[in-house]
C-alpha cells in the first residue's frame, strides 16, 4: 500500500503551539507529513530554521522538515505529497485557504485538507507572538 504523504507549508515565524497541534493531528491522518518552511519576504528575518525545527520535532515519528523557495505545489510534487495540510482559526482564514486550495487543485490536482484550530489555540498566531515578543512579553507558552 502506498504511503499517504501530506505537505504542511508555512512561514512558521515562529512555529507555534497551534502549528504543532495541526501537525500532530495531521499525523493521525497521514503516514508522513513534510513540514515546509517557505521563504516569504518580510517574514523571513527571524523565521525558524529547518535545523531548529527538526530538533524541536524530533520526538514525532513520520515528520520531515525542509525549506522551500517556490510554489507550494512544486514542493509537494518534489516530495511526492498527495495532499496539502493547513490549519484554519477563523472564517477569514478559511476564505484565504479555500482560494489557495482551489488554485492548487486546479494547477496540480492536489487536494488540501483543512483542520480547524482547537478552540483554546484559535487566538495563537505567529504575528501575535512576534508582536508580543517585540514589546518584551514572554512568549514561551505559545511557541514550540
Amino acid at each position: 500500500m502506498e504511503k499517504r504523504v501530506a505537505l504542511y507549508p508555512g512561514s512558521f515565524n515562529p512555529f507555534t503551539i497551534g502549528h504543532l497541534s495541526i501537525l500532530e493531528r495531521g499525523l493521525r491522518l497521514f503516514d508522513k507529513v513534510v513540514v515546509v518552511i517557505g521563504c516569504n519576504g518580510a517574514k523571513d528575518s527571524s523565521r525558524t530554521s529547518a535545523d531548529e525545527l527538526r530538533s524541536k520535532l524530533a520526538h514525532l515519528t513520520g515528520v520531515e522538515v525542509m525549506e522551500w523557495d517556490g510554489l507550494t505545489v512544486d514542493a509537494a510534487t518534489k516530495v511526492g505529497a498527495g495532499w496539502l495540510l493547513r490549519g484554519v482559526r477563523s472564517v477569514a482564514d478559511y476564505e484565504y485557504e479555500r482560494n489557495l486550495a482551489d488554485i492548487n487543485r486546479e494547477l496540480t490536482g492536489i487536494d488540501t485538507v483543512l483542520l480547524t484550530a482547537e478552540p483554546r489555540l484559535a487566538m495563537v498566531s505567529s504575528s501575535m507572538v512576534r508582536e508580543l515578543r517585540h514589546f518584551g512579553h514572554d512568549v514561551s507558552d505559545y511557541i514550540v
